[in-house]
């Protein structure tokens, strides 16, 4: 099924939207599943859906919470398998890698997920290494959950000016 595809159909039955938001959120933040889907894929969807009238408030509350439970899953799958993969041949030799990343984890703290979790190509990734350099989980799921309503609201924020540019194209 194509993208298009999907698209034609939450628009003919948009009791479905909200939860494809979510779940469109929660794949790109999932460590697993965000590595290879882009987040463009998240920012079409919601502006055809913003289009056909969907509430920009459900978007942002959708969206977050998907991001924020695939970033908390991947956190967990970091904290949890971290200790056991360090020692697997594939993270043996990007060991330096790991240890930047704690690094930047251990210098910069709660700031290091604000950071991540806006730039898109380390996304998924930050909440996995974090967890791997074992954050302390108050802190990241703060922090995970502040970024990702900051997040959220640049989506948003993104619909708009896209909205506003697609006026001068009716």
């Amino acid at each position: 099924m194509s993208y298009q595809q999907i698209e034609n159909w939450l628009l003919i039955n948009p009791e479905f939207a909200s939860l494809a938001i979510f779940a469109v959120g929660f794949f790109e933040s999932f460590i697993i599943i965000g590595t290879f889907w882009p987040s463009i894929i998240l920012l079409l969807l919601t502006v055809a859906l913003n289009e056909s009238g969907l509430s920009l408030k459900l978007i942002f509350i959708w969206a977050s919470l998907g991001s924020f439970l695939g970033d908390f899953l991947s956190f967990y799958l970091g904290s949890y398998f971290g200790p056991k993969i360090k020692n697997k041949n594939f993270f043996l030799k990007r060991r330096a890698q790991i240890q930047k990343g704690e690094n930047f984890f251990l210098r910069f703290g709660w700031g290091g997920i604000i950071i991540g979790r806006l730039v898109p190509a380390i996304r998924p990734f930050v909440p996995f290494v974090a967890g791997l350099a074992k954050m302390p989980f108050t802190t990241y799921v703060f922090s995970s959950f502040f970024a990702c309503l900051i997040w959220g609201l640049a989506l948003v924020i993104l619909i708009l000016g896209i909205d506003n540019i697609l006026v001068f194209f009716k």
